[in-house]
């Protein structure tokens, strides 16, 4: 198989497949193993019909292949899109600058994360809320998206990049990047809803920024080799 290429649209295109709580217990299951639909099911407590409907939509955009035996089919992740993933130049990124035909709102991203950050480290809290919103998206990428955190984790997150860790941490809660419940803080796994007030303070498009932490997930999930199926 040749190596495999992909542009901004379509890892965009993949992130939204892979938008989902479901697929995402999935590619995790599948990180570890390859699977047939039943060991699917059986390992994450769901019914064949809710399986194969999100086995479709992964399968059809090519991040977990088929493959059959005699008796079975397998599935496993497809390694090389995975890797190509990884290797997708996005232009708004902040360590790596903006292309030349970056948007306003790209450009406008990376100069907030150049003048605030010097390297990983905050300098300040932005003052003016539509920055500190960027540096808080920022900030969120130093969390594992399918992990818990308890308060004293959080900090200890936080404190490498700015001593004000009780500040950072309540303004990513109320900003509903981080979901507190009973002392556990885990990554928001969808967009919260904005009033007209916050939702000026955003820059962008924030449901697929917020999409786009799953590439993380993407990135672990390719360090584990599938098992050969049978009769490979």
């Amino acid at each position: 198989m040749t190596e495999q290429q992909l542009d901004v649209r379509q890892l965009a295109h993949l992130l939204k497949v892979i938008a989902d709580e479901t697929r995402l217990r999935i590619l995790g299951a599948l990180a570890a193993d390859a699977m047939t639909g039943k060991e699917l099911a059986e390992t994450l407590g769901l019914t064949p019909p809710t399986i194969s409907h999100h086995m479709k939509k992964l399968t059809e955009a090519e991040i977990v292949l088929a493959e059959s035996d005699a008796q079975r089919q397998w599935y496993r992740l497809n390694g090389d899109l995975l890797l190509a993933s990884k290797r997708v130049p996005l232009t708004a990124s902040a360590e790596d600058g903006v292309s030349e035909d970056a948007s306003e709102e790209e450009k406008f991203r990376a100069k907030v994360v150049r003048d605030f950050f010097d390297g990983e480290r905050l300098k300040s809290i932005p003052a003016q809320r539509k920055k500190r919103v960027i540096v808080l998206q920022h900030l969120l990428r130093h969390f594992a998206p399918d992990r818990a955190y308890t308060e004293r984790e959080v900090n200890e997150v936080l404190r490498p990049m700015h001593e004000d860790v009780a500040t950072l941490r309540r303004e990513l809660v109320d900003y509903g990047y981080l979901v507190r419940d009973r002392g556990v803080y885990q990554v928001a796994r969808e967009t919260p809803e904005r009033d007209v007030q916050i939702a000026q303070e955003i820059t962008g498009d924030e449901r697929q920024w917020l999409s786009s932490l799953l590439t993380r997930a993407v990135e672990v999930a390719t360090h584990v080799p599938p098992r050969e199926t049978p009769g490979s």
